[in-house]
Formats: C-alpha cells, sequence, structure tokens
C-alpha cells in the first residue's frame, strides 16, 4: 500500500503542534497533524491560560517570554476571540514575613527588564477589590496577561482545517521513519504509513518515545500541575493574581525558599509545590490552582492539591468559597534544565525539527509553532533560535 504523502507532518495537537501546523499550512505545504486523542487533549487543554513573565530568569528566558508575549497581542488580532486580555498580573503577600521577599523581588524583576511596582494595600484594592482583609500588599507587572488557551487550540485547529490541513486525530504515531540521511514519514500504530521529508515533533512530554530510536534524547522532568474552575462569580478579577507561594517557586536573591514559611494547608502534603493562581474567564467563571508536582507524570487532580487550592485561594478571596466547583483537572508539562523548549532543526536526520519542552506553553506555544514553521519552510524565524538548541545540554 503507498503511503499518503504531504510535505509537513505535525505530530502532537496541543498548542505548540496545532500553531506548527497552521503556520507550515499558511505557507503553503500540505500537512497532516496527527494527534493520539483530540487538539488540546493534554496540558494545552487543561491550564489556567496563564501568559505570566514574572516568573522569568533574566537573559534568554526574559527576552523570549517578551517576544512571547508580543506575538500573542498581533496572535489576538489575527484569530477569532480566545478570551485574551492584557490584564497585567499580581503576586499577593499577607504575612509580613514576605513583605521583604516582595520588595527583593520588585529589584530583581525590575533589573531583568520588567516594569514592576510593589502596591501596598490600598493601591491593591484600586486594581482587585474582591481581595481578602489578609492581603497586605502585591507586586504588579502590567505585562502580564489572560487567556482561553482552551479556545486557541480550537481556533487554530479549526484555522489549519478550513484552510485544508488534514487532522488526523484520534491515530497514534508509533515510529518516525527515516530514510537515508533524512526523514521518511511516519507509521501509525494501525499500521498506515504517512510519508514527508518533513516531520515536526510537538508531542509535548510524549515526544521522548519518537526520537530515542532516532539517538535523540529531551532531558526533562515531567511536572502535574492541577487547576479548577467554578460557577460564574458575582465579582470579577481583573488583573490575573497569584500568591506569596509563588516566592518558594521562583525566590529573589537573597533568600532561601526553604526558609520561607508555609500555611497550614501546604502541609497537608509538603512535597507538593502550589503557586495560588486565580484568573476571571469571560463567562466569568474562576480558574484557580495551581498545586504543582515536580517528577509526577499523573494527569489526575489530587486531593491535597485541591484541598491546598481551595483552602488558601478563599483566604485570598472570600467569595470563591461559596461558588460551585464545576471540574477539576490536571495536566503534565515538560520541564528542561533551563525551562525553555528545545525548537531544533538540526538535531537529528534532515528533515526532523523538534518543538517539545515547553514549560510554559500558553506564553511560548503559538509562538514557537511560528517558529517551527519558519524553520520547515527556510524562512528567518521570527526569533534567533541558537539557545533553543538540543545540544545546549550536551550529549
Amino acid at each position: 500500500m503507498s503511503a499518503t504523502r504531504f510535505d509537513a507532518i505535525v505530530v502532537g495537537a496541543g498548542i505548540a503542534g496545532t500553531a506548527s501546523a497552521y503556520y507550515l499550512r499558511r505557507a503553503g505545504l500540505s500537512v497532516a497533524l496527527v494527534e493520539t486523542h483530540r487538539p488540546g487533549w493534554g496540558a494545552s487543554g487543561r491550564n489556567p491560560g496563564f501568559l505570566w513573565l514574572q516568573t522569568k530568569a533574566a537573559g534568554l528566558s526574559m527576552d523570549f517570554s517578551l517576544a512571547c508575549r508580543r506575538f500573542a497581542e498581533t496572535l489576538a488580532e489575527a484569530m477569532p476571540d480566545y478570551g485574551f486580555r492584557p490584564s497585567g498580573g499580581v503576586i499577593l503577600y499577607r504575612d509580613a514575613a514576605f513583605e521583604p521577599v516582595a520588595r527583593a523581588f520588585v529589584a530583581d524583576r525590575r533589573a531583568a527588564g520588567l516594569p514592576v511596582d510593589l502596591l501596598d494595600r490600598g493601591q491593591l484594592l484600586d486594581l482587585l477589590p474582591a481581595v481578602g482583609p489578609e492581603v497586605s500588599g502585591a507586586v504588579w507587572n502590567p505585562l502580564d496577561a489572560h487567556q482561553d488557551t482552551r479556545l486557541l487550540v480550537r481556533h487554530l485547529a479549526r484555522g489549519f482545517e478550513d484552510d485544508g490541513g488534514l487532522l488526523i486525530a484520534p491515530a497514534r504515531v508509533a515510529a518516525i521513519l527515516a530514510s537515508g540521511s533524512g526523514l521518511a514519514g511516519v507509521r501509525l500504530d494501525d499500521g498506515r504509513a504517512l510519508a514527508s521529508p518533513c516531520v515536526v515533533v510537538a508531542a509535548g512530554p510524549w515526544a521522548n518515545a519518537l526520537l530515542q530510536p532516532l539517538g535523540l534524547h529531551l532531558p526533562f522532568k515531567p511536572t502535574r500541575f492541577e487547576a479548577a474552575e467554578t460557577a460564574p462569580a458575582p465579582f470579577r478579577l481583573g488583573p490575573v493574581a497569584a500568591g506569596q507561594s509563588l516566592f518558594r517557586f521562583f525566590t529573589p536573591p537573597g533568600f532561601d525558599a526553604a526558609e520561607l514559611p508555609r500555611q497550614p494547608s501546604e502541609l497537608i502534603r509538603p512535597d507538593l509545590g502550589f503557586t495560588e493562581q486565580i484568573a476571571s474567564l469571560p463567562d466569568g467563571s474562576l480558574q484557580f490552582g495551581c498545586a504543582y508536582e515536580i517528577g509526577s507524570d499523573l494527569d489526575q487532580a489530587t486531593v491535597a492539591g485541591q484541598a491546598m487550592a481551595c483552602s488558601i485561594t478563599s483566604r485570598n478571596f472570600p467569595g470563591i468559597a461559596a461558588l460551585p466547583v464545576l471540574r477539576q483537572w490536571a495536566g503534565v508539562v515538560a520541564q528542561t534544565p533551563d525551562g525553555l523548549p528545545v525548537i531544533d532543526a538540526a538535531c537529528g536526520p534532515q528533515g526532523l525539527i523538534v518543538n517539545a519542552g515547553h514549560f510554559f506553553g500558553n506564553l511560548a506555544g503559538a509562538f514557537s509553532g511560528k517558529i517551527a514553521a519558519d524553520l520547515a519552510t527556510g524562512r528567518e524565524p521570527g526569533y534567533p533560535v541558537n539557545g533553543f538548541a538540543l545540544d545546549r545540554f550536551g550529549s
């Protein structure tokens, strides 16, 4: 049986893969997008949609994140509405012990290139009237934003198909097929072969299953993030918000994360991290979390993670406590050692492009898809890719 031929095949229909397929098709290539389940099934469809800049390290991580944020503005103008809001963001703190941490955080973030400010309680109330009485102040960054990533992935997939791209789902890629020094395409689980000289691997935490037979390996730790969604609230949150637990996730110089006090609810399972995030969706519902566990590939919410989120978020925003919880979920992302994705067209056989390892796919996924499409079509990528090569991790 002869294989169906395409100019390019994209494996994985999360935000990075769907954007790769969308921009490849817009460039005029015949493209197949292959997904094991459905577009946005993994972390891209299970996240609170934060476009968060405050925790990005100085240097390449911050520079790339700012470029992704600029791209988000362009994408929001080009796509159907997916709830993109240039809302700004705050990191709240309640306990007095976190006030000097917040001050040091502001200094560090300004040095990294963000226009952040420290807000007292009065200034914070002007931005977030729903904030609880225990909250003392916050770090404010006007560049943070929010989107419904689930809806964005659906728009990208629909645009791809409407433009003549072929979505093959549910279908699992069993292997990437090599031919000499290049690629011949992929073989699906059911034995079908799809022929192509170009394959984009955007399979997130599952990428190594396809790359290892080619002698490649992405060093990453799977990390589970948990979240939940309420019924529409009688109040709206303007900025996206996180809480003081985030300072243990990204601790400014001069402080030790292990010495920062924990809230009682964080001791239910001390091995879980927490970032106290919350945002309003366009319909008024609230998405909140996020308990996380580094090293876990369990894509299900846990009792401890949800208890932590419900307890602490209700202290930050008491109005959430009476709202029905409509759903709870978890998603798994791939955390590379430096937190940056691998976007590489030169790490394996000719025609292989890797676009994986997205720890913060909300912010970087769509832009990385455009970059991957540029690499595949020989165009100058919209951002220098040297810092995202797989060989930065060594052999």
